[in-house]
């Protein structure tokens, strides 16, 4: 579960719920998750020492009498003492994507209005843009009918086109890499080759992978771009380069059940669980979980076996809570309505985990 935090930047952590929840209102849980984090990578000691301190300044703006000309002192407080003395290699990129990291934290903090203050001079990229610039001839196929429209690539690869969607790609895909452009929506099955990525460039998102399955949907027409993934795992991040900083540092990995979703205007990405996470596991294997009298971490270990899905708790406090059930054909959703219930707890998701708060059982 914490294996994500190993590459996490400052920005990373700044944008991550659970350590805005950690900064804002330490306990017990809560420290002793984050000291984990520290004790298994201590390289990371001096990132979260940062992170913590733009967090802490950010929730401390918001809890004090605020008016809008006030911003700018705001932001300048926090370049001036967490950000100037920081930054020196790829100082551009990485100053613009820290604002925009402790933009999202005012979000959190319900000083929405700052994130459109930031200057924000890029001009949105659309399917004809990118397909105007690519040096190489390629083939477009539109699909105006009604239906779903399958597209076989010249890898073997195959792209289920939705209608109103647009897909472009090269007839032979000699190059390093197996580049398609999309404008709409679809859902790929990409062939598997090690030796050559899969690229989706949609609008300003761009998704690499070595072969899996996934959708995406990237109209023109709107706000955001979607991917979410139904196998494998996929890179996603923003198209674009600044000095010698790589894009793909700066996005995330996705895997089964998980989604991103990149807003255009501001140019940030969340991750968060489809809205019907589906079984990663066998039917037959899932047949087999059923629990008599069993304590619900053995039942919550389980479900994430069965659906790819970090469960976060505190065992000690659930540590006496036991339940007879089955992982039969529920969703996960409805599955754990049912657990909670009876244990009287309850959940939410948070960065594409499934965060449990409950009480002690009788």
């Amino acid at each position: 579960m914490i294996e994500k935090y190993a590459t996490y930047s400052v920005e990373d952590f700044v944008r991550d719920e659970l350590f805005i929840e950690w900064v804002k209102t330490p306990d017990p849980r809560r420290n002793a998750l984050w000291q984990r984090v520290v004790d298994t990578y201590p390289g990371q000691k001096p990132v979260i020492r940062q992170a913590r301190q733009i967090v802490a300044q950010l929730s401390e703006a918001s809890r004090a009498p605020f008016y809008r000309e006030d911003a700018v002192g705001i932001w300048n407080s926090i370049d001036n003492e967490l950000f100037t003395s920081q930054i020196n290699f790829g100082r551009k990129s990485i100053y613009r994507s820290l604002w925009m990291a402790a933009a999202s934290i005012l979000v959190l903090l319900g000083l929405g209005w700052a994130v459109y203050n930031l200057p924000n001079n890029r001009e949105s990229i659309g399917y004809d843009q990118l397909v105007r610039k690519t040096e190489n001839k390629l083939k477009e196929v539109a699909n105006t009918g009604e239906k779903t429209l399958m597209v076989n690539l010249p890898d073997g690869s195959r792209v289920y086109l939705q209608k109103d969607s647009k897909l472009s790609y090269a007839s032979d895909f000699s190059g390093k890499t197996r580049d398609v452009f999309l404008s709409g929506a679809a859902f790929f099955d990409v062939t598997k080759n090690p030796e050559k990525p899969f690229i989706v460039y949609a609008n300003e998102l761009v998704t690499k992978v070595l072969g899996t399955s996934f959708t995406i949907s990237a109209f023109d027409r709107d706000s955001k771009v979607t991917v979410a993934v139904k196998t494998g795992k996929v890179s996603v991040f923003a198209n674009r380069y600044v000095g010698d900083v790589d894009p793909e540092t700066k996005g995330i990995i996705l895997i089964p059940n998980q989604q991103a979703d990149f807003q255009r205007k501001s140019e940030t990405i969340s991750r968060s669980l489809v809205e019907q996470p589906k079984v990663v596991i066998a039917k037959k294997e899932l047949e087999k979980f059923a629990f008599n009298n069993a304590p619900v971490a053995e039942i919550f270990a389980a479900m994430e076996s069965a659906y790819g899905v970090d469960f976060l708790f505190d065992h000690e406090v659930l540590s006496e809570c036991r339940l007879t059930t089955s992982l039969s054909e529920e969703t996960l959703f409805e599955r754990l309505d049912v657990i909670c219930e009876a244990i009287g707890a309850t959940y939410k998701v948070v960065d594409a985990q499934i965060v449990i708060t409950g009480r002690k059982c009788n």
